[in-house]
């Protein structure tokens, strides 16, 4: 029983929290392609993380979703630089190279597998 709160408990206090953040609104400052955008950005993460607790995902899978996050993540880049918003420009270019990274050693330990075989 403990095996299955510890499990899901993560996601379902997730969900709560961005119903929560949700219900308050969105102030007027904050423009609406930013909502848009973060929400493809971590539900794209979101999504990564339930396939990989719950599933196993091929290869391939693992990574196209890691190039649609860094694909999402460049896109945010883009329009925090027209829009001026510093803390997104950050962001963003933090979870480029973190996202970025994942991938190159996911594609490294790939190829050592492959070799190993």
């Amino acid at each position: 029983m403990s095996n299955f709160f510890s499990k899901y408990s993560k996601y379902v206090i997730l969900l709560i929290f961005i119903f929560k953040i949700i219900s308050f609104g969105i102030p007027d400052y904050v423009k609406p392609v930013f909502v848009y955008e973060y929400l493809v950005f971590f539900g794209l993460a979101y999504f990564f993380a339930i396939l990989q607790d719950f599933f196993n995902p091929s290869e391939r899978t693992d990574i196209l979703l890691r190039v649609a996050i860094i694909i999402s993540s460049i896109v945010m880049f883009i329009t925090s630089i027209y829009y001026k918003a510093t803390f997104s420009v950050a962001f963003s270019v933090i979870m480029f190279v973190a996202i970025s990274f994942s991938l190159h050693l996911a594609i490294k330990h790939n190829k050592k597998n492959k070799q190993q075989d």
